[in-house]
């Protein structure tokens, strides 16, 4: 099973993880909504929702995170715990920094929910910061060297030790490289053993 993990300001009806979900028709793949901003919350909503979802699919022995920007964050965070792989597209890798930016009120893209985001909530972020990548845990990073949000060399660097990286010319930090990454993301997948 895949479970897609949303960027800032989405949802679980993401468009990323609608065009997956069409793509890859033979592979559940899954898209909780979870509070990505939210620092405790997040990774137990997350964890609660795969718990559900093994608990309804004892058949679906494999598990790959496919993480979006801060949907990247998370599934780094949450891939070892949980025994699974991971892809990674434009992982935001400094969140607890990059987000002060936006802090005061923000909008949901997805579900045009307005709400507030306080530096507190942007600090707790680095609680869940993971210092090196783990090389045990299967992991493709997919990257558009012309995201303008995060600087794609940051994660390049990251992970050159722990996982393969392809880096895309071009795109945005939307990720304009799916279509392309498929066959990538399909033969990962293929790759994983069962989680545990």
């Amino acid at each position: 099973m895949i479970v897609y993990l949303h960027g800032f300001n989405s949802a679980g009806t993401s468009a990323k993880a609608a065009w997956l979900r069409q793509h890859l028709p033979d592979i559940t793949v899954l898209s909780p909504s979870y509070p990505v901003h939210v620092a405790d919350e997040a990774p137990k909503v997350v964890r609660e929702y795969i718990a559900q979802a093994r608990a309804e699919r004892p058949e679906d022995k494999k598990l790959l995170l496919v993480g979006s920007s801060m949907g990247g964050f998370w599934a780094r965070y949450l891939a070892p715990e949980l025994g699974a792989g991971m892809v990674l597209i434009n992982p935001a890798m400094h969140p607890e920094r990059d987000l002060l930016n936006v802090v005061g009120v923000n909008k949901n893209f997805a579900t045009g929910e307005e709400y507030v985001l306080t530096e507190g909530q942007v600090r707790a972020l680095g609680r869940y910061q993971v210092p090196h990548c783990n090389p045990k845990v299967p992991t493709l990073v997919l990257l558009d060297e012309a995201d303008e949000l995060l600087d794609y060399r940051v994660a390049q660097a990251y992970y050159a030790e722990c996982g393969r990286v392809i880096v895309y010319p071009g795109g945005s930090h939307q990720f304009d490289h799916l279509p392309e990454a498929l066959p990538e993301i399909r033969a990962f997948y293929e790759s994983l053993p069962a989680a545990r």
